[in-house]
């Protein structure tokens, strides 16, 4: 039997409680509630912990004995986390499920990023029993993210400030970042810079080239050249250049 909410009995009664046992039949819900490596926990209304499982457990720092009965936004979920949290709450409470995302402060002080989902307990008649909550932990590919948008923001701040004309092209030769030396260069905008064919800053007999270029780009071939540009009514020499196919998505 899950756990049901009773709001009959104190915190002192209820940190005293058990841990509710799965009944026979339902002995494959009791094995994924022990073994599984997903947190799952059991709420009441107010946040109160039920119930959690091993992994819960693992990942809080705390004891089963520390977790069960205290308030979920007193011991783990940081404080600019709350209002999602109470607002997943209260949906339950009316019935509906919820998909979010939720932060812990573990016992050891670390911080643990969750894409949580939550179902309310209902009984027969439709008085609502207790709060079902899935928490994965996916505090690496966060971690990966974070450090992804970090080597992102160095890799523009590098492109913008050479002195050099640099662009990123697409396969169709669309213009996907420029940095403020190649709009120059070009003598456009550098805000309307991307999202233009960079064809249009060719001469018309270098077009063809400029594809074949491309095309051994997608290969993965290093390719030098030189070229002109137009900029404004008259063509101008560039150096030479070279491009590789990984900036061309």
């Amino acid at each position: 039997m899950l756990p049901t909410a009773d709001p009959s009995h104190d915190e002192s009664h209820s940190r005293a409680q058990p841990c509710p046992q799965a009944e026979d039949d339902d002995s494959a819900a009791k094995y994924l509630y022990e073994l599984s490596h997903d947190v799952i926990l059991f709420l009441d209304r107010t946040g109160k912990i039920l119930c959690i499982n091993p992994c819960g457990i693992q990942l809080s720092g705390y004891s089963a004995e520390e977790l069960r009965g205290a308030n979920i936004f007193e011991l783990l979920v940081l404080p600019e986390d709350h209002s999602s949290v109470r607002q997943m709450l209260q949906d339950a409470v009316k019935g509906k499920a919820r998909e979010y995302q939720v932060r812990w402060r573990t016992n050891e002080g670390a911080i643990v990023h969750f894409d949580a989902a939550s179902v309310p307990r209902l009984s027969a008649n439709g008085e609502f029993l207790s709060t079902l909550c899935t928490f994965r932990d996916v505090t690496e590919r966060k971690r990966a993210e974070e450090e992804l948008r970090k080597s992102e923001e160095k890799y523009r701040d590098l492109i913008e400030i050479s002195p050099d004309a640099i662009y990123v092209v697409d396969a169709q030769g669309i213009c996907v970042l420029g940095n403020r030396a190649g709009a120059q260069l070009a003598g456009i905008p550098q805000d309307e810079l991307v999202g233009t064919p960079v064809t249009e800053t060719y001469l018309p007999e270098e077009k063809v080239r400029a594809q074949k270029r491309r095309d051994c780009s997608r290969g993965g071939f290093l390719v030098r050249d030189t070229r002109c540009i137009l900029s404004g009514d008259s063509p101008r020499h560039q150096r030479p250049q070279a491009s590789r196919g990984v900036v061309y998505r």
